[in-house]
């Protein structure tokens, strides 16, 4: 599935283009990649989990890198270690990763507003059983993430998260293959 030659040689070319790293969030992830992962470093992330990472992803972080050059801020490494606490500490947790994601269509009980029946206030529309079943990759910036949807009926899938501005959550790309390749390919 991965061309790590044709990812490589994009993020070269990406990066002669933007020498002043100006295109956004190029100064944060100056498209480079972190170094890819073994099996064994992959497997010691997925099993305390009960997770496997859904293919795209896992053949990505194992033969083209881990964390850096992507979309916005950049990727963040598997293991969490370029995040900040409270986000690292989500993909921690006991048992969310392996507990299904709940959606399969774009969600916001938020969007008609606060006076509205289905309006929830911020303990409720940031319980982690909404996004229970997937992974923070990206931070898009003000608060909203993109995440990997690694259980569930959506599994695969990666999701924009903006409930920090209460635009909830919404399918963003059909994989994390497509959703990287369309990066790739945007004009910077």
């Amino acid at each position: 599935m991965w061309d790590a030659e044709q990812v490589r040689g994009r993020l070269t070319a990406m990066a002669a283009a933007d020498p002043e790293h100006a295109a956004f969030g190029a100064e944060v992830h100056r498209y480079l990649l972190g170094p890819a992962l073994s099996v064994s470093q992959v497997a010691a992330f997925e099993e305390p989990q009960g997770v496997t990472l859904p293919a795209a992803y896992r053949e990505f972080v194992l033969a083209v890198g881990d964390g850096g050059a992507g979309p916005y801020y950049g990727l963040f490494r598997l293991d969490g270690s370029d995040m900040r606490p409270d986000d690292r500490a989500e993909r921690m947790r006991p048992s969310f990763l392996a507990t299904p994601f709940p959606h399969v269509e774009a969600w916001n009980p938020n969007a008609s507003g606060p006076d509205s029946a289905e309006w929830m206030n911020d303990d409720e529309y940031f319980d982690p059983k909404w996004d229970a079943g997937s992974l923070i990759i990206v931070h898009f910036g003000c608060g909203a993430f993109f995440r990997l949807v690694v259980t569930g009926s959506a599994r695969g899938q990666v999701w924009f998260d903006d409930r920090e501005s209460d635009g909830g959550l919404m399918p963003a790309a059909r994989d994390f293959f497509e959703w990287y390749q369309a990066w790739l390919a945007a004009p910077q």
